[in-house]
């Protein structure tokens, strides 16, 4: 792929995006780059092939510049799902293996950039960030038609794999949530029910203390920014319109 400017790897990112996501068509995507960009036609199909490989985690064998590559997955890493991400490192790692045996060289700088992103992936992985990750994975399989869904499902690995992640826990002050508990006696102070059942351990109401400003946001830990709630009108706050 011959050499490009700046601005050409951020239109060939965004193109390909585009297509892949079905906004224009190929053919679109390579006339605007093309004609808009300067950016000759077969570099054109090729970013366009590398990107719908690396969300695909299939291996790629026109190589990328490093620049263009580290732009492409620092997008991605932005725009795109853990599981696109974890398939764009998936197919550059195997493009680097690819190129080694092909070439009977060392593809130092394509390493570099991907043994970058599996780190910052690691690093990035906390118990909100999981969540996050599969409410975006979901909206993205919602996509899909209900067949297509059906197929992934029965390629996909029933046993569920397992990811070490890190958290940050704000130690809460339990004079705050005792307060609480005791000044709602048992109803949630949102829809006013009885709590739905009592605590095996000690047959208390079981109340869940909510801060109405996260902790996480600047909210502070003190009795004005809390509620007691049943976990139905908790979820709700957290998950609701």
């Amino acid at each position: 792929m011959a050499k490009v400017t700046a601005e050409q790897i951020s239109a060939a990112y965004q193109v390909s995006k585009n297509i892949f996501s079905k906004k224009i068509k190929r053919a679109e995507g390579i006339e605007l780059l093309s004609n808009t960009y300067h950016l000759n036609k077969a570099s054109a199909g090729d970013f366009i092939n590398c990107f719908k490989c690396l969300m695909e985690g299939r291996v790629f064998q026109r190589a990328m510049s490093s620049s263009a590559m580290d732009f492409f997955m620092s997008s991605i890493t932005t725009d795109f799902s853990i599981e696109r991400q974890e398939n764009a490192l998936n197919a550059l790692y195997k493009h680097i293996e690819y190129w080694e045996s092909h070439y009977k060289t060392n593809a130092l700088s394509m390493r570099k950039i991907a043994n970058y992103y599996l780190k910052g992936i690691e690093q990035n992985l906390t118990t909100d960030s999981i969540y996050q990750q599969l409410e975006q994975s979901v909206a993205e399989s919602l996509k899909l038609t209900s067949y297509e869904r059906l197929n992934k499902i029965r390629a996909s690995n029933p046993i569920p794999k397992k990811i070490l992640v890190s958290s940050t826990v704000y130690q809460r002050n339990q004079h705050v949530v005792a307060e609480r508990l005791n000044t709602a006696n048992g109803t949630c102070e949102r829809c006013n029910k009885k709590a739905p059942f009592l605590r095996a351990k000690d047959n208390t109401p079981y109340l869940e203390v909510h801060h109405k400003k996260q902790l996480g946001h600047g909210g502070l830990d003190v009795l004005e920014n809390t509620i007691a709630l049943c976990p139905n009108c908790h979820r709700e706050l957290h998950f609701g319109i």
